[in-house]
């Protein structure tokens, strides 16, 4: 009964546009009051404040703050300009460069949403300037988009380290290499789309002097995921510390090397970080109570007992909680579906013989994919905001990169040393 009044009104809730995070919570004051728990409703206050009283999720403020910074003060546009002289000459080049710019970008904002906004200002402009399909253009910032939360300073890995209790700075450093990995996959069928499709590339190269500046200017902003990485790895700092590095670089950067970050812009970029972590930060609270009834109605139990109970080889069952990931990714965002789903699903990934970082890194891809697939895809909104294109009219250009994104999960599955190489070889 209880488990009934809680996913029943959660799902109504949902369905008539109630925020996820008030979802969770009036779902599980229903199935307190309404259910036969018997619990005082201060349990409801104390589980709501130990759902966010964690320190290592301090760091999620800061890495927001440091990527805000680190945009306003011009970092975007040098790291596309560095990025065109590398793969600009390529038939459909700029679609190269955009993905090469998300990695990048991606991997100092550690956000999938500030990702794509920021580098789809700059490359949807310039891809329909050089005759680019505008939806074409859009489809591959949606999709390169995701890069921002496989990287040095993920958000969502984060949160995965705190929900499992896992090495945050061990998953971000097993990050590292996925993330190259879907990148090249991303341009390579970018490549293909644009040699079939016969776009342009850039047919007016750049002296060596003009590379060279662009490369030099650059330089400062590609050493914050070093500095944050490293100071992890040595053993310097923690995640969280490593994150108040991260800002204290980017604001010295943006004022003293680039000196294009106006103090006035301060309050707009910790207005912009404070706003998207209240909502990061109110989800997981009220989601602490959700999961602890789901827990104490043994929905996580009997969830793994029927998949081991279908007697099916490891590979299958790895399968089937990925498409479980994938159908609840399609409309949940993703750090709803990773707080509700974590609990539940990662035991039984782990005890299919996926390593812990691998199944990390495999579990945000999996609900990443989401981030670009209608009808919730919060990165295809974000382009089509940016683009004044309807959703159906990018989708439809999104096609090869679904495809690429099932081979890369496939192959982060397949072959575990894409995820356990590197903190293995670094010894975190």
């Amino acid at each position: 009964m209880t488990i009934a009044i809680l996913l029943v009104s959660f799902s109504i809730l949902l369905l008539i546009g109630v925020p996820i995070a008030w979802c969770m919570g009036v779902a599980s004051l229903l199935a307190i009051y309404l259910g036969h728990l018997n619990l005082p409703a201060a349990w409801f206050a104390q589980q709501t404040i130990r759902g966010a009283d964690a320190i290592t999720l301090a760091a999620i403020p800061l890495f927001l703050f440091a990527g805000e910074l680190m945009n306003r003060g011009g970092l975007t546009r040098r790291i596309m300009r560095v990025a065109e002289h590398i793969f600009g000459r390529i038939t459909g080049g700029l679609g190269l460069v955009n993905v090469a710019t998300a990695l990048v970008y991606g991997g100092i904002s550690g956000s999938a949403t500030a990702d794509t906004g920021a580098v789809g200002s700059i490359m949807i402009p310039a891809m329909a300037q050089r005759g680019y399909p505008k939806a074409f253009a859009a489809a591959v910032t949606a999709a390169a988009g995701t890069l921002g939360i496989i990287g040095p300073q993920s958000v969502i890995l984060i949160l995965y380290g705190v929900l499992t209790n896992t090495s945050i700075g061990g998953l971000l450093v097993a990050a590292l290499v996925p993330g190259a990995f879907i990148a090249a996959i991303f341009m390579i069928t970018s490549y293909v789309v644009a040699k079939r499709h016969g776009f342009p590339r850039n047919e007016d190269p750049a002296s060596w002097g003009e590379i060279g500046r662009d490369a030099v200017g650059a330089l400062p902003a590609l050493l914050m995921p070093l500095l944050v990485l490293g100071s992890i790895i040595g053993g310097i700092a923690t995640a969280t510390e490593a994150s108040a590095l991260a800002v204290v670089y980017s604001f010295l950067a943006g004022i003293l090397v680039y000196r294009e970050l106006p103090l006035r812009s301060l309050y707009a970029a910790a207005s912009s970080a404070v706003a998207t972590t209240g909502v990061i930060m109110m989800i997981m609270a009220l989601a602490t109570p959700f999961g602890w009834i789901l827990t104490v109605e043994q929905v996580p139990a009997n969830a793994a007992a029927w998949i081991t109970g279908l007697d099916t080889s490891p590979i299958v069952t790895i399968i089937l909680v990925l498409l479980l990931l994938k159908i609840v990714g399609f409309w949940l965002d993703l750090g709803p579906a990773l707080i509700i789903l974590a609990p539940i699903l990662v035991p039984i990934a782990l005890s299919a013989g996926m390593t812990p970082y691998q199944t990390g890194i495999v579990f945000t891809m999996t609900l990443g994919i989401g981030l670009f697939t209608p009808p919730i895809g919060t990165n295809i909104f974000v382009v089509c905001n940016v683009a004044k294109l309807d959703m159906w009219s990018v989708s439809v250009w999104l096609v090869p990169y679904w495809i690429a994104s099932v081979i890369c999960v496939a192959a982060l599955v397949a072959f575990p040393g894409l995820t356990e190489w590197l903190p293995r070889l670094l010894g975190v």
